[in-house]
């Protein structure tokens, strides 16, 4: 199955069927930006499905491929940024302090790495 036909089922409305699939594929993916795209996608999957908390994780994971995506840390960091942010909404939503707390921790050192740069 191809990319195109994943996006096809996501726009008819089977979002968890696109995410699936989009998973299984997420692997084989060798470029960094590919693999942020890709997750934010996923994330977004889910989100449309109201599945908070599965978007949380791969907004979470959206932000932990950014920090490595360039050899800038600053540039890292503005990437991950919102993508931590996001992630903790929703992990907010889910009640899942532990979570919270751990995307907040992440989310003052990006803040420490602005004020660094």
């Amino acid at each position: 199955m191809s990319f195109s036909d994943v996006l096809q089922l996501a726009q008819i409305g089977k979002r968890d069927a696109a995410a699936i699939l989009l998973k299984e594929e997420f692997g084989k993916l060798q470029s960094p930006e590919q693999r942020v795209n890709l997750c934010k996608w996923i994330a977004s999957c889910f989100e449309g499905l109201q599945d908070f908390s599965s978007a949380a994780e791969w907004y979470e994971m959206t932000g932990l491929l950014s920090l490595g995506e360039t050899s800038s840390d600053a540039a890292n960091a503005i990437r991950a940024l919102p993508e931590y942010e996001k992630a903790r909404e929703y992990y907010t939503l889910c009640e899942d302090e532990e979570k919270v707390e751990l995307c907040s921790s992440v989310i003052a050192q990006l803040n420490k790495c602005f004020v660094a740069s």
